[in-house]
């Protein structure tokens, strides 16, 4: 069990430096493991839509060459760098919600379009949101650390701001990100200090905004209702079902790579949030269990890093980082195995999409770079900054 309180006293500076490089192979692993899985059951799909089965596949290995580029890049930056832009991300991350519900793409409106230069690629604004909120936190929690156990002059405010990204993320509509996000939130608020009480009120509080976005999106409530009943298999369940039907046809060692049944256009867009389903249809049970113990090695070596980080922001970024990713593969897992309502979040680093695979590179890549400056003794350089939005 690894403990999410900072560590004190000397740092083991070699295992720290190991790791960072373990937290890479497993991001490496698991990009690689979805370029393959992506291919392999999107290549009918391609086929039949655009006459080229290696469709998918050519955009996905584009985006994670980017993505893996981008990351390399981002772990040479110190972390005190991002915490002091956090609150210019922040306004971006909110003008880019607000724009999204006006002139966003795609069957929900959650994309934005991206310049001629850059066609067939579209970002997606609740994805590099979602990072940061991560960053905010962490800025205020150390910034405002005496006050947050305060409701009215510490936690207020800054649950006013997080509840702003959330509602705007629910009014793509997305209910499942804005959940994500919120959970997110509330365990970097509670490991940053905050009363549980004071989280617990306003967790009740949101509820009512819950009932009233599945309320105004009918097919939201239609997958929670389909979720509790499971009876609509031909409607809302259908994608779930046909999940199942896979994983269980998988066994213990899959029908092998290119043999899935299911891609014959019996799982719609199968490369995307149920991805997960054709690792068991292929790879079986060890498969899966292969994938679920990655993201459990990268979850026990990311609070590692925020155990060890020699500073507090260093700490609540690693903690943030980690709950991030893990928080959307638990989610994406338990809707592919039927234990959770469908919510369209991805599984990190290994569905299809480049916004999700950029951003949780790049909170790889600051994972890494907490964990080097640590190493190297570089995480205590510059506590000062510039305030900003607070």
């Amino acid at each position: 069990m690894v403990s999410l309180r900072p560590a004190s006293g000397p740092k083991p500076m070699k295992a720290v430096r190991a790791v960072g490089m373990h937290i890479l192979i497993i991001a490496a692993i698991l990009v690689g493991l979805g370029i393959v899985m992506v291919y392999s059951s999107s290549s009918v799909l391609a086929s039949v839509r655009f006459s080229d089965s290696s469709f998918f596949l050519e955009r996905q290995l584009l985006r994670a060459g980017i993505g893996l580029g981008i990351m390399a890049g981002v772990i040479f930056v110190p972390v005190t760098f991002w915490i002091r832009i956090s609150p210019l991300l922040l306004l971006v991350g909110l003008a880019s919600l607000v724009l999204v519900i006006f002139i966003g793409q795609g069957p929900a409106q959650r994309w934005l379009p991206m310049p001629a230069i850059l066609s067939g690629f579209a970002f997606q604004p609740s994805e590099f949101v979602k990072l940061v909120v991560v960053l905010y936190l962490a800025d205020v929690l150390v910034r405002k650390r005496e006050l947050m156990h305060e409701l009215v002059v510490g936690l207020l405010p800054r649950a006013v701001i997080v509840g702003l990204v959330v509602g705007l993320i629910a009014l793509q509509p997305d209910l499942g990100t804005a959940i994500a996000v919120g959970v997110i939130a509330f365990v970097m608020l509670w490991v940053g200090g905050v009363r549980l009480l004071h989280l617990t009120g306003i967790g009740l509080a949101a509820l009512p905004m819950i009932a009233l976005s599945l309320y105004a999106s009918r097919y939201q409530l239609r997958r929670v209702t389909s979720f509790l009943d499971g009876t609509d298999i031909r409607g809302s369940d259908y994608q779930v079902s046909q999940s199942l039907i896979a994983l269980g046809s998988g066994g213990g060692l899959g029908v092998g790579l290119g043999n899935s049944m299911q891609k014959q256009q019996f799982l719609p867009e199968p490369h995307t949030d149920f991805v997960f389903a054709f690792v068991g249809e292929e790879l079986g049970l060890a498969g899966t269990l292969s994938v679920i113990g990655l993201f459990a090695a990268l979850a026990i070596y990311g609070f590692r890093v925020a155990r060890e980080a020699e500073s507090h922001h260093g700490f609540l970024v690693a903690t943030g980082i980690t709950v991030m990713i893990s928080v959307y593969a638990v989610i994406n897992i338990g809707v592919v195995t039927g234990m959770l309502p469908t919510t369209g979040l991805p599984l990190p680093f290994i569905s299809y999409g480049g916004s999700a695979l950029l951003w949780n590179l790049i909170g790889i890549g600051i994972l890494v770079s907490i964990a080097r400056s640590t190493a190297t003794g570089e995480g205590e350089a510059k506590t000062r900054y510039a305030r900003g939005v607070g």
